[in-house]
């Protein structure tokens, strides 16, 4: 649920971003579908096949007739609602809250946007929004951090996913340039919705003193004017940019693309850049998904202090930048223009570091945290009637254990480690136990491990010795390891496993 293409809006780029990596990992199992937020009634949006609801953001009995709708339809068991003030109508987008209110689905909130100061009305919408969700996602650390000062009752449902980038091969800007028409230009990149919060001016007036010994520079400006902002304000901010251009005499160093970028397009860009400029004024951004783009491309970038960017961005990376300072901006140029060597190690530093924020690894982490609420409890029943105060039974007789093949380690292994993965209890605890009792009774003296033990809870030596032992060796160090490394597990079971 949010903002969705071709409705021009960051959140509308995440929500497809994550739809289609969610889908694509989870395959033919799941079906994900959107309700698409509109800004007004009028809106003419041409939506894909997946938008099955499109929403007026402003209209209070919408949001009601759908979460009515969601409560009616089996097939639909969880929601994620992509979350920014702006997208939902009403007083700091109170509407979503008639949704959320009536919906009884299990429901995960992204929040983009996470405000240390906020204003009172805003706090008390948040603080509903976080009362009504099941699981709160924030894309960085220090958004959590800010999250749980402000809202303690957030603290057990906040959840660190980072904003998704896309795959890419690593390369350098040379091929790129040239399908560009840019070969001979050293290129330093903005990209985005524009509008005043951008704080491009201050890279402008960095410009000159960095192309005095960087003459072939070429800062490109891509995308166009927020909607939002042009229904306000019309071209007003761009054309200041503008003048500012001509004022500077930049108009050989300055371009201008006033178009929304296709995906593919805005990755060929981004190959071809030397530099990802992140510009933005507003020190309370949580995160900027063109600043995750460049990095996840490899490329090396100078960017304005804000939450996210003085988490990922080091001194390997790129360079971080006080807002609104030129100088600031020429000194971090001038610095990694003048050693392509160090860009290059920067490029290659930036695309390793981004391997975890791949897409296909968000949409894994999102779909962890629902199935805790969308799959039915794990049924132990069947475990335990297998099990007896020895262990764990090999063979059943239908839903019987059939105890005159006694046991193997290798099963009890496999027990244990879904034991240990299970949320902790009295019940589970005592069957970990019981498997943990089997795994010690199966080491012998020199370390190593038998696998099988009769009926009468003893060694069966000749299976044990015509047999390879090596597999279910294996299984139990890893069982073991399973029970150390989980941290609900009891500590007279991890004193257990680690003797």
């Amino acid at each position: 649920m949010g903002t969705y293409p071709p409705r021009e809006c960051g959140i509308a780029t995440f929500n497809q971003d994550l739809l289609t990596s969610s889908q694509k990992y989870l395959g033919e199992a799941v079906s994900c579908k959107v309700a698409a937020m509109n800004f007004t009634s009028l809106d003419t949006y041409v939506y894909p096949p997946e938008v099955a609801w499109k929403i007026d953001q402003s209209n209070k009995e919408a949001y009601i007739d759908l979460a009515t709708e969601y409560n009616n339809n089996p097939l639909i068991t969880g929601v994620i609602i992509q979350h920014e003030y702006g997208i939902y109508g009403g007083l700091d987008g109170e509407n979503i809250l008639l949704f959320m209110e009536t919906c009884r689905k299990p429901i995960v909130v992204t929040l983009h946007t996470v405000l240390p100061k906020p204003s009172p009305n805003m706090k008390a919408v948040t603080a509903r929004i976080i009362e009504r969700a099941n699981i709160i996602v924030v894309l960085t650390e220090s958004s959590k951090h800010i999250l749980e000062k402000v809202y303690p009752q957030s603290i057990n449902k906040v959840h660190v996913i980072p904003h998704g980038i896309h795959q890419t091969i690593f390369t350098g800007t040379t091929t790129a340039k040239r399908k560009l028409k840019l070969q001979k230009a050293t290129i330093l990149t903005t990209f985005g919705l524009l509008s005043r919060g951008k704080g491009i001016e201050y890279v402008l007036r960095a410009l000159p003193e960095i192309i005095e010994r960087h003459p072939s520079l070429l800062y490109l400006i891509l995308g166009e004017t927020h909607p939002v902002v042009r229904r306000s304000e019309g071209e007003s901010y761009r054309n200041e940019l503008s003048k500012l251009v001509t004022k500077l005499k930049l108009d050989d160093f300055v371009k201008f693309y006033d178009q929304y970028l296709s995906l593919p397009e805005l990755m060929e860009f981004l190959k071809a850049t030397d530099i990802y400029i992140s510009t933005s004024i507003n020190p309370n951004q949580a995160v900027s998904g063109t600043l995750s783009y460049a990095l996840g491309s490899g490329r090396a970038v100078i960017s304005t202090e804000f939450a996210q960017s003085k988490e990922i961005i080091t001194k390997e990376t790129g360079r971080l930048v006080p807002i609104m300072k030129p100088k600031a901006f020429s000194k971090a140029l001038i610095e990694l223009l003048d050693s392509k060597e160090d860009l290059m190690k920067m490029h290659k530093t930036a695309f390793k570091k981004t391997r975890p924020m791949l897409w296909s690894n968000v949409a894994l982490k999102y779909s962890k945290l629902l199935k805790q609420y969308v799959l039915p409890p794990v049924n132990l029943s069947h475990l335990a009637k297998m099990t007896d105060e020895y262990g764990l039974f090999q063979f059943a007789k239908l839903g019987l254990p059939d105890k005159k093949f006694g046991y193997t380690l290798d099963d009890n292994a496999r027990a244990l480690v879904i034991c240990s993965r299970l949320t902790a209890s009295p019940y589970n605890n005592k069957l970990a136990s019981i498997y943990l009792r089997f795994i010690k009774k199966c080491q012998q003296a020199d370390g190593t491990f038998i696998n099988y033990v009769d009926h009468h809870n003893k060694m069966a030596a000749i299976q044990n010795l015509n047999e390879d032992l090596e597999d279910a060796t294996a299984r139990a160090m890893w069982a073991l390891s399973e029970v150390l490394n989980n941290k609900n597990m009891p500590a007279n079971l991890k004193k257990t496993a680690k003797s």
